[in-house]
């Protein structure tokens, strides 16, 4: 009898027990599809939410019922739908660029010692705007020769491709491609780069305190990040 009435009450907690459905899915931007990072998804009812991954993917974790969801991006306009959670479920976003009206612009300065803001130390990030303003060789712009430029960081030699940074090797150094390995950073005798600097969307060097996410090198980290395309027209970019 006492085993019927334990059947019974766990019977009892496990039907009330709420249940949980995962929503996920993408922000991207309207006008060319490129993932947007760290946009904010809210959730109104909970209180709550999450942040966008650097390919733009968000999950979340709600109990059944209707919820507001609100998705906010810095230069964008604020898009807030309700859904209902009845099952798991699969929705991207779709956020619209939107001017800023302001009255009054204040430009203020400071010294370069004001900005110390972040833990993260070592580390000189580039965009490919600014590398490609850097003179390059026979018009080709190449990005490994572009951070030879950077504090701590030293060419090999004549003729070679391959940097050293703080007077570590060659092969210390770990060249990621969207988190892909890279294990020969040039061709062609090392007069040419294997990136495509029109393909290229984000450089990030970190010359000491790697964190522990990346492995296998001593000296350095280079992270290159490749542009995701237009999803929503064909575009083109060449030159001589």
């Amino acid at each position: 009898m006492k085993n019927i009435f334990l059947l019974f009450g766990l019977f009892i907690a496990f039907a009330g027990t709420a249940q949980n459905y995962t929503l996920s899915g993408n922000v991207k931007d309207s006008t060319n599809g490129e993932d947007m990072i760290s946009a904010t998804i809210y959730v109104k009812e909970i209180a709550d939410g999450a942040l966008t991954n650097v390919y733009g993917f968000y999950s979340l974790r709600l109990e059944k019922g209707t919820y507001t969801i609100t998705v906010n991006y810095i230069g964008f306009e604020t898009k807030t739908i309700t859904i209902t959670m009845d099952k798991d479920k699969d929705l991207d976003f779709l956020l619209v660029p939107k001017g800023i009206k302001t009255k009054v612009v204040r430009v203020k300065a400071k010294k370069a010692s004001d900005n110390v803001e972040s833990t993260e130390m070592s580390t000189n990030e580039l965009s490919i705007n600014t590398i490609k303003k850097i003179p390059a060789l026979l018009g080709e712009v190449d990005l490994v020769r572009s951070i030879q430029l950077l504090p701590g960081v030293t060419t090999v030699g004549e003729g070679a491709s391959g940097f050293n940074v703080r007077g570590g090797a060659i092969d210390q150094n770990l060249i990621l491609l969207d988190e892909a390995p890279v294990f020969n950073s040039s061709h062609l005798f090392g007069f040419f780069s294997v990136f495509n600097p029109d393909a290229v969307k984000n450089v990030k060097l970190i010359k000491g305190g790697i964190p522990a996410k990346y492995g296998g090198r001593l000296s350095s980290i280079l992270d290159v990040r490749m542009k995701d395309g237009n999803m929503k027209k064909i575009e083109g970019q060449g030159g001589v």
